[in-house]
């Protein structure tokens, strides 16, 4: 059920509508009874203060750096700008104003032709039924509103503005307009050059303002989205109490649910994670930040507050990209989190792997030291009570004699400092040697021995240590070889007993062969007595030399053989044998003649074995090649056949004695061929590999050419 992917795209449609509807619930049940969002209370807080005269600052600010762009009549020497349905229609401002500064006036009054004079627009605004009135003259405030007339005050540095004025008869006359600028377009005038700039700084004392609003001003503020939003869900109040926790259930349930399923996948063992669960975890969340940030400075862009469809769109929008990115980011954290990666995909987690790696390094050698040596503790506390001693006579020394006599303070110095480089140096000296001690052992060598006095005390114990396991070690060496010696003389003795009656028997049964014997069934069996006897002697022959062998018990006839025409010979010997299996012997060499030093019976006992070997094992009608390369001063013998039956067994276990794959164990043989073909290749400086390939069953030889 977890690895169901209908069933995870159900939950993931189904969760956003029941997030939705508990928090439109939540935004109901909280607000439906809310005081704060009626009209009296709307007017007398501080949304409308700062609203009502933000608008007025803006305003103002059209008057002193945009007039020109205005429509425009003249009353007296007064211009009065107007607006037509334009930024400031009363229609959705629900305001009216007119606000004069010097000879400039600017209104968003409908002009008529009984309206359109400084005295008509303000009589206008003031006599308007049912709107509240807030003028400022001379800096004074005039309103009947009790909150601006409390807390207005405090808005009054919005009246204030820096600019300059240019006055050029070439392109106006001073008695027609005043051409204003923007305060940023200063530096493309200079001061000296152009003395017909002028620059002023106004206050509230500079303007009189005359507005009024009605309480329809509510209508572009968030209480009144609020109010029509609540007013909008009512008719589903009952519906809420139930569906909220109905809803809050089911969403639970579907979290638990994918908490469960997130990273299952059908086919797939483990959590199933993705390139995208890789990326570090903080630039995802950055990703995601600036997505959400980014939709909501389009919703942050000036809207018609009164457009509420539209804004309830918006506000869609930023709820759906807002579950969005959240859905991903929660999918990839459960993820981390169940495939037990979290910490190593995020970057915080990185740079505290990176910073804790050295010291997980030190604790660790600081652990294997401990464990390797059991004096450490009391070594490093001889050290150091050895170095604070240096310190404190040092000190002593100085204080002493650096004012009284210098020459002898730093004799002294001299000594102290002698003396602790001589220690040192010793010190390394007594590693060195511990450790060339300790190479000998690697390599065999036992029969030396340490001499404590030659070593600091601090190096006593290891001494010991050294000179017992460097005796265990001579002695089990000994004991093993005087082990192989007795088990050497044990076998060939004990060959010795069995080979007399052995030739006895083998003798008798060859008297008995010549005779005239026509009972059939005899024949059979002094046929059968006659093979056993021979593999018996074969075997013991091959016993005792073995463990020659083994022991290095053998005497070598060194010469200078051509082994190449030495296989050549060993394959005409064994031709009948490799024909009756159908075997076909394929002989690459790169030279005719390749000379080595070794004992010509022995090499031809260890080419015989092998021979042997491949042609009671090898698959039948099969090709066997024997390749004889000569690189640099090397020669290598390759010797490649099929075997006939599987190879159950590792070649370090065949070369082994008296080991053979179960399928051979009723053939003939000692299980000793290859062992001896081992060991007389390497008692003659040369080296035997054997290597099992599926049913490749291949040897190898190598020797030093001359």
């Amino acid at each position: 059920m977890r690895n169901s992917k209908i069933l995870k795209i159900i939950c993931y449609i189904t969760l956003p509508i029941l997030i939705g509807i508990i928090i439109l619930s939540t935004f109901y049940i909280v607000l439906k009874d809310a005081t704060y969002y009626s009209t009296e209370e709307y007017f007398n807080s501080e949304d409308f203060l700062g609203s009502y005269m933000s608008k007025l600052s803006t305003a103002t600010n059209r008057l002193i750096y945009r007039n020109p762009y205005y429509n425009s009549i003249k009353d007296g020497d007064t211009i009065i700008c107007y607006t037509e349905n334009g930024e400031f229609d009363y229609k959705k401002t629900n305001m009216y104003f007119l606000i004069l500064y010097k000879n400039k006036a600017f209104t968003n009054v409908e002009l008529t032709s009984e309206v359109s004079t400084v005295e008509t627009i303000k009589n206008y605004i003031s006599n308007l039924e049912g709107n509240q009135n807030f003028n400022i003259v001379n800096g004074k405030i005039e309103t009947n509103s009790e909150i601006l007339a409390k807390r207005a005050e405090q808005y009054l540095n919005l009246f204030i503005f820096s600019y300059y004025t240019i006055n050029d008869s070439t392109y106006m006359t001073s008695d027609e307009n005043i051409y204003i600028q923007p305060e940023n377009a200063v530096d493309t005038y200079s001061y000296e050059d152009n003395p017909n700039i002028n620059y002023y700084t106004t206050n509230i004392e500079d303007f009189i303002i005359y507005t009024s609003y009605n309480e329809n001003f509510m209508d572009a503020s968030k209480q009144m989205l609020v109010c029509k939003s609540i007013e909008m869900l009512r008719p589903y109040e009952n519906s809420f109490y139930i569906l909220m926790p109905i809803c809050t259930a089911l969403t639970v349930l579907i979290l638990l649910y994918l908490i469960v399923s997130i990273g299952h996948k059908k086919g797939t063992k483990g959590i199933a994670t993705s390139d995208f669960d890789k990326i570090p975890l903080e630039i995802i969340g950055f990703i995601g930040i600036c997505i959400i940030g980014l939709v909501f400075i389009l919703l942050a862009q000036e809207v018609d507050t009164t457009e509420f469809e539209l804004i309830i769109s918006l506000l869609f929008t930023v709820y759906f990209t807002i579950f969005i990115v959240g859905i991903i980011i929660f999918d990839t954290i459960i993820k981390r989190i169940k495939s037990r990666t979290f910490w190593k995909t995020t970057l915080v987690g990185k740079i505290v792997i990176i910073l804790l790696k050295p010291i997980h390094k030190f604790e660790k050698f600081m652990e294997e030291v401990r464990g390797t040596s059991k004096y450490f503790s009391n070594a490093i506390t001889k050290f150091i009570v050895f170095v604070c001693i240096e310190v404190f006579l040092a000190f002593i020394v100085f204080i002493l004699f650096n004012s009284s006599d210098p020459f002898i303070f730093l004799l002294l110095e001299f000594i102290l400092v002698a003396f602790f480089i001589q220690r040192m140096v010793k010190s390394i000296v007594n590693y060195d040697k511990i450790e060339k001690k300790l190479k000998e052992m690697y390599e065999g060598d036992n029969q030396t021995q340490l001499d404590k006095n030659q070593f600091l005390p601090v190096f006593n114990q290891s001494i010991t240590y050294l000179n017992d396991i460097s005796n265990g070690l001579e002695n089990a060496i000994q004991d093993r070889m005087k082990s192989e010696r007795l088990k050497t003389e044990l076998i060939t003795n004990v060959s010795h007993d069995i080979k007399t009656p052995l030739t006895s028997i083998i003798n008798y049964v060859d008297l008995i062969k010549q005779e005239n014997i026509q009972n059939e069934k005899v024949k059979e069996y002094i046929e059968i007595l006659d093979n056993k006897s021979q593999r018996l002697k074969k075997l013991i022959e091959d016993l005792v030399e073995a463990s020659k062998v083994s022991i290095g018990n053998v005497k070598l006839n060194l010469e200078k053989i051509n082994i190449v025409e030495l296989i050549n010979q060993a394959v005409g010997e064994f031709e009948d044998k490799f024909e009756s299996k159908g075997l076909d012997i394929v002989i690459n060499s790169n030279e005719n003649e390749i000379f080595i030093f070794a004992d010509s019976r022995y090499m031809y006992r260890i080419i015989e074995n092998l021979f042997s070997n491949i042609s009671k094992y090898a698959l039948q009608n099969s090709r066997v090649y024997i390749d004889i390369q000569k690189v640099d001063d090397k020669v290598y013998i390759k010797m490649k056949n099929i075997s006939k039956d599987k190879l159950n067994i590792p070649a370090e276990e065949l070369m082994q004695r008296f080991v053979r794959g179960d399928k051979s164990r009723t053939t003939e043989g000692s299980g000793l061929g290859i062992s001896i073909a081992q060991n007389l290749t390497e008692i003659q400086n040369g080296k035997f590999n054997l290597i099992i390939d599926g049913d490749l069953f291949k040897t190898e030889l190598e020797f030093n050419t001359i």
